[in-house]
């Protein structure tokens, strides 16, 4: 995103980052207990993943990432109006270029009179996945990080995460009438 970051600039594209909260804290970079805290870690977030756009620190209750969907990794693009133009689930730069330039080439077209219509559409995206760097970057949390990350895999590939259809009918069951 950095990356792009630099390429659109000139192109008067703005790109801010939300700093959210540690999504995986542990011993060395632990939860934001405080605001302060938060505002301490950030800093350090910018220079572990050599982030140089502007970053923009959400409040300790995360009312700016539940007013964007609430996921780890969104990204959105929004109009200067502040109409969102685009939405992705996740971060994934190539996705991210590819609306940029459909966006500004709408814009350039509209510049030169043509009369468009807006409508709705999808795609399906898909992200690089390296593991041994997600594990690099849990380490640098510490050990609870990583066993912690550990543990909700598993209790992914048990399906424990969508809080099973069995277990809330027992849940239900159990309760009198």
């Amino acid at each position: 995103m950095e990356e792009l970051h630099r390429e659109y600039s000139p192109r008067q594209v703005q790109s801010v980052f939300l700093y959210i909260r540690e999504a995986h804290p542990g011993e060395d970079v632990p939860h934001h207990d405080s605001f302060q805290r938060k505002l301490d870690h950030a800093p350090k977030f910018r220079e572990q993943f050599r982030v140089r756009r502007r970053i923009l620190v959400d409040d300790l209750d995360g009312s700016g990432h539940r007013a964007f969907g609430g996921l780890p990794n969104m990204t959105y693009i929004l109009s200067s109006a502040h109409t969102v133009l685009f939405r992705s689930a996740w971060t994934d730069s190539a996705t991210v270029k590819v609306a940029l330039d459909y966006l500004l080439d709408v814009q350039a077209r509209r510049r030169e009179g043509a009369r468009l219509a807006p409508f709705y559409s999808e795609l399906l995206g898909f992200r690089w996945v390296d593991d041994a760097a997600f594990y690099r970057g849990l380490e640098q949390n510490g050990p609870k990080a990583v066993l912690e990350f550990d543990e909700a895999k598993r209790m992914w590939a048990r399906g424990e995460h969508l809080g099973s259809v069995a277990s809330r009918r027992e849940e239900a069951e159990a309760k009198p009438s």
